[in-house]
């Protein structure tokens, strides 16, 4: 079956499973953000290529994190998705100023928010995780959104649902363009 989606290109860092699997879901559900910042920082030249590379005609302007909804957030005490962003991010201003090559572009905290609390997609089939998140995320302001290009980042990429939403809602708010980035895929 054929999806679809959103955004032009996806970049993955790692194949979900074993140590970095494990990894996830303790940072995730074991209230552990240092983690997200130790595995933000592997993920960091992936997020480069996306950047950079993308397959687009320009470098990306954004990064986008994935949002919670805020009773997630308050659940959970912190976002993976922009702990993950913060940390590859600043990797990635490490190395420019060892290079001098071009600063990596700002991490768009409130661009992009859950307004949909979804419930957890980890058993769902592809049908089900589009239809779960369809319309639960929303732009807060269309014109930091048009003519950009974007990088939306998570930390697992299973069917493409979430960031395909994401990538959607960007697009639809008149993004230029929006690539996606995930710690692993699974």
């Amino acid at each position: 079956m054929r999806l679809d989606l959103a955004f032009s290109r996806a970049f993955a860092a790692f194949e979900y499973g074993g140590p970095l699997g494990d990894a996830i879901v303790r940072m995730k559900h074991g209230d552990r953000p240092e983690l997200a910042r130790r595995l933000g920082r592997l993920l960091a030249a992936t997020l480069a290529r996306a950047l950079e590379e993308g397959g687009g005609d320009a470098p990306a302007d954004a990064i986008v994190p994935v949002p919670l909804h805020p009773r997630k957030l308050r659940r959970r005490g912190f976002n993976q998705a922009l702990e993950l962003a913060l940390a590859a991010q600043g990797r990635l201003r490490a190395v420019v100023a060892e290079r001098r090559t071009r600063a990596p572009p700002p991490v768009e905290r409130r661009l992009l928010l859950r307004v949909k609390d979804t419930r957890e997609l980890g058993r769902h089939g592809p049908a089900a995780r589009r239809s779960e998140v369809r319309g639960a995320f929303a732009v807060t302001d269309r014109r930091r959104v048009e003519g950009r290009c974007l990088v939306v980042v998570d930390d697992v990429m299973t069917t493409g649902a979430t960031l395909g939403a994401c990538a959607e809602t960007l697009m639809r708010a008149g993004a230029r363009e929006v690539r996606v980035v995930a710690l692993a895929r699974a």
